[in-house]
């Protein structure tokens, strides 16, 4: 997915940088033949003018492409999603994962909040150990989320 997402990248740039061209190659296709010469502007079609924006905005598109695979590629290798460049299949627990999600949400409250008022106190986490395999689940858990062993 990375490769994809650099090669629709690499596209899109070499479309935005010649938008120009491409278009005026476009245009000689999709525009009528020049009539008896009584044209004095210069366009041979009135409604040509859009050409270049269009695929200029289809390279724009091509580069948003690219980089939302890219991005999607690096966020699941990083979340274990397997095999990618970064994560090596070995993934974040559950576990890891809220604890950094806690984290920094609480920097986030700290660093938004009006000096001289005192924050709310931190909840406290209650968790339960699954009996089956050791993973950490909430205290209103039904069931294990990596075993799927009752609780």
């Amino acid at each position: 997915m990375v490769v994809l997402g650099l090669i629709l990248i690499g596209a899109g740039l070499v479309v935005f940088r010649y938008s120009a061209e491409i278009a005026g190659q476009l245009d000689s296709y999709i525009s009528p033949p020049p009539d008896s010469g009584s044209n004095m502007t210069g366009l041979v079609s009135p409604g040509g003018w859009y050409l270049p924006f269009a695929v200029w905005g289809f390279g724009f598109t091509l580069i948003g492409l690219g980089g939302t695979m890219l991005r999607s590629a690096f966020m699941s290798a990083a979340m274990g999603g397997g095999g990618g460049p970064i994560g090596g299949g070995a993934g974040m627990s559950p576990d890891i994962l809220d604890t950094y999600m806690q984290q920094a949400l609480s920097a986030t409250r700290g660093a938004t909040s009006m000096p001289g008022v005192n924050p709310a106190p931190p909840k406290e986490v209650v968790k339960v150990k699954c009996r089956n395999c050791g993973n950490l689940e909430m205290e209103d858990a039904a069931f294990c989320r990596k075993c799927g062993k009752p609780l």
